[in-house]
C-alpha cells in the first residue's frame, strides 16, 4: 500500500532525495524540488509537477519524481478543502478582459 503524505511532505522528500544524490559528481544537488500539485488519479500517483530543471538534470529529476509518484499519493482531501483551494484559484473569473484600443 502506498504512503499518504501532504504536497509539503512529498516536496520535501523530493528535495532530500536530490541533496543525498551524488548522481554526476553533485552536479545536481543544488537543484530545487519542484512544486507538487493534485491531479486525477493517472494509473500511478494522483498528484504529478511541473518540471523545471537546470540542464543537464532533467532526467535526474524526472527519476526522483517517477520513484516518490510510485510510493505515495496525496492525501484524501475533505470537501472544504477542496472548496478552499478551488476559491484560492478563483477559476477562469479572475482574468482580466484585455483592453482593446
Amino acid at each position: 500500500m502506498k504512503r499518504q503524505w501532504t504536497l509539503e511532505e512529498i516536496r520535501a522528500e523530493i528535495q532530500r532525495r536530490i541533496e543525498a544524490s551524488d548522481w554526476a559528481h553533485r552536479h545536481c544537488r543544488d537543484c530545487t524540488a519542484p512544486e507538487p500539485y493534485r491531479i486525477p488519479h493517472d494509473g500511478i500517483a494522483n498528484w504529478t509537477v511541473a518540471l523545471a530543471a537546470k540542464p543537464g538534470c532533467e532526467g535526474f529529476l524526472l527519476d526522483i519524481v517517477a520513484a516518490v509518484r510510485r510510493e505515495c499519493d496525496l492525501k484524501p482531501e475533505t470537501l472544504s478543502e477542496v472548496v478552499d483551494r478551488l476559491l484560492a484559484w478563483g477559476g477562469w473569473s479572475n482574468r482580466t478582459p484585455s483592453k482593446r484600443k
